[in-house]
């Protein structure tokens, strides 16, 4: 009987410790000038308990980029370049229409976290899933990213560097607002998105698996009109790849919009793959023979090169130059590559431009993560423990 009464006790704590974790109150911390915004629960609570605990500064990334930058801006900039004189007119309601086409497309998960941070933040859902899907009608933006393993680095263990290039250098007023997110949902990987507030996504992550994803623009002469959101991309792969080959399988089982380059690395393996993909076709690449990768924004592996369209004017450094000095300055540094080294070339004046407004330097097998954010001095990276963070 005693064991009985001892067994259901134990039952019992164990269901008020799941109530109480998927149920865990948001917070906000900062180090050295960087917020770090944790997030727990099912996805309405993730997406709501951001809207609330961060509101001011969600409020201040819809109306300083998605209203004044985006619609105001680059949709009538967009609409002359394609002569489409109603998305000029109402720059908004052209957004809104091509977002509409893809929203079959999002998994609930991500709606219920997009209605979730509507509700919390009191934004109209329809600009929450625009802001979503934002990135897809133009594919113009830029990225630049470097990996290397084994007898390229100091220790042997994986490093790999990129750099966000964002909004070609105007909406300055976001730079204090690069924040860490901390996410831990009630299924798949936690995991730890940089980003601005506001967005539900990711661009650049590391879950508690040890790999780590990050998404370059590359520019492809065909692009589908709807599909599997662009932002969502990192964040899918974040939550739910434990292995190279599962982040490449969901890449290849998702409804394709347009051209990018996804870089990921597993801490586990100390390995880099490069997944290049287009609405039709994808491609991949390992490590070359001396450990290194490097990607910028044009297609590289066997089944996609030459699928690009000229992006130079989009960019003050052009694509393939980038890409050749990042592997220039590998060499030049083989096997004194190390989380300091690769901040200082992924920050050389051959890759970095004026739109750069994040860089990160992941070591995943040691779970290590650096942030330097537009406006801090130059190197002045700021250390976080992913595994401290996520608590695996």
């Amino acid at each position: 009987m005693r064991s009985i009464i001892r067994t259901v006790g134990l039952v019992f704590a164990a269901l008020v410790f799941l109530q109480v974790s998927l149920n865990a109150e948001p917070r906000v911390e900062e180090v050295r000038g960087i917020k770090v915004v944790y997030l727990e629960g099912d996805p309405y609570k993730l997406g709501y308990d951001l809207g609330t605990i961060y509101k001011k500064e969600v409020e201040l990334v819809y109306k300083t980029y998605l209203n004044d930058l985006v619609y105001n801006d680059w949709v009538k900039k967009y609409a002359i370049l394609k002569g489409a004189s109603a998305a000029y007119g109402n720059p908004r309601k052209a957004m809104a229409q091509f977002a509409q086409g893809s929203l079959p497309n999002i998994p609930d998960e991500y709606v219920q976290e997009m209605k979730g941070l509507a509700e919390g933040a009191g934004l109209d859902f329809r600009e929450v899933l625009n802001m979503t899907a934002h990135v897809d009608y133009f594919a113009v933006l830029m990225c630049s990213t470097l990996a290397a393993t084994g007898k390229a680095t100091t220790d042997g263990k994986l490093i790999e560097a990129r750099n966000l290039d964002w909004a070609g250098g105007a909406a300055k007023e976001l730079d204090p607002l690069t924040t860490v997110l901390v996410y831990k949902p009630d299924r798949g990987h936690s995991f730890v998105s940089v980003l601005y507030p506001g967005i539900v996504g990711a661009l650049t992550a590391v879950n508690d698996a040890q790999i780590t994803v990050e998404l370059n623009f590359s520019m492809a002469k065909k692009n589908a009109t709807k599909g599997f959101p662009a932002l969502l991309i990192s964040r899918h792969i974040a939550q739910n790849a434990s292995s190279l080959d599962e982040a490449e399988a969901l890449l290849r089982s998702i409804p394709r919009i347009a051209g990018y380059n996804i870089f990921v690395t597993d801490g586990k393996t100390n390995e880099a793959r490069l997944i290049e993909i287009t609405s039709e076709s994808v491609g991949a690449m390992g490590m070359d023979e001396k450990g290194l990768l490097g990607s910028t924004n044009h297609f590289i592996t066997k089944e996609l090169a030459g699928a690009n369209v000229d992006s130079s004017r989009f960019s003050e450094l052009p694509s393939d130059g980038r890409l050749n000095r990042l592997f220039e300055m590998m060499n030049d540094n083989y096997g004194m590559i190390d989380h300091l080294k690769a901040l200082e070339m992924i920050h050389d004046d051959g890759i970095k431009v004026s739109g750069t407004v994040q860089t990160v330097v992941f070591k995943p097998a040691d779970h290590m993560m650096w942030l330097w954010s537009r406006g801090r001095e130059p190197g002045d990276a700021v250390e976080f423990n992913v595994k401290e963070m996520l608590g695996y």
